[in-house]
């Protein structure tokens, strides 16, 4: 059987709806039951493996009586869900999916050449700075969770990158743009990503200054 593409904002999409059927203390049969759904096929929206109709996905996001905010950024999910990058818009009046990387990713990798960015609380985390970037930062405090290595400058590519994996076991590579950030979930394109990391790390001082 061929595996299903990972697509981020599918992913994203089913996480997000299962924190809300999980928040209002209901099992998926049961969610299931309630609205007349086959339990196979909530189970596959909530995997992000196969795409909900639109009117079924705000069904579910009005049974589940979900805040505004939470269902216009699930229902823009839904309309990339097909889609094998995600664009996120950063405007002024943007939602955030920091909250849904937050719940799910366990591990996350990092290129930061230009300065040194917040990471994810909780969430293991290895972080590559260049040595410019490492002198600009200060004495900001170092979280447990996370990996700081310096890479000397000139080593690496100028453009920054995040890789992370999901409780699922899927990765997305996240870019940010000066409007936008873009999610990436094609696993040719994750490892290739993987492999610039593991490169740079290579040449990364140890320990850090």
């Amino acid at each position: 059987m061929t595996k299903p593409p990972w697509r981020p904002a599918s992913i994203l999409l089913g996480h997000g709806l299962r924190d809300l059927r999980t928040a209002r203390g209901l099992g998926l049969r049961v969610l299931a039951r309630k609205l007349g759904l086959a339990a196979a096929d909530l189970s596959a929206w909530e995997l992000g493996t196969r795409r909900p109709p639109p009117e079924a996905a705000a069904f579910i996001l009005g049974h589940l009586q979900a805040k505004p905010a939470d269902y216009r950024q699930l229902m823009h999910l839904h309309r990339q869900s097909e889609q094998p990058g995600y664009i996120e818009d950063l405007g002024p009046d943007a939602d955030s999916l920091q909250q849904l990387y937050e719940r799910h990713a366990i591990r996350g990798w990092e290129w930061a050449p230009q300065d040194v960015p917040e990471v994810l609380p909780g969430c293991r985390h290895t972080l590559l700075v260049s040595e410019a970037a490492w002198r600009t930062a200060g004495d900001r405090p170092r979280p447990d969770h996370v990996t700081v290595q310096v890479v000397p400058d000139g080593t690496g590519t100028s453009h920054g990158f995040r890789i992370f994996e999901l409780a699922s076991g899927t990765c997305t590579v996240v870019f940010r743009h000066e409007h936008t950030r873009i999610h990436l979930g094609d696993p040719r394109t994750v490892e290739r990503y993987r492999a610039t990391f593991g490169r740079l790390q290579r040449k990364a001082l140890r320990p850090a200054p």
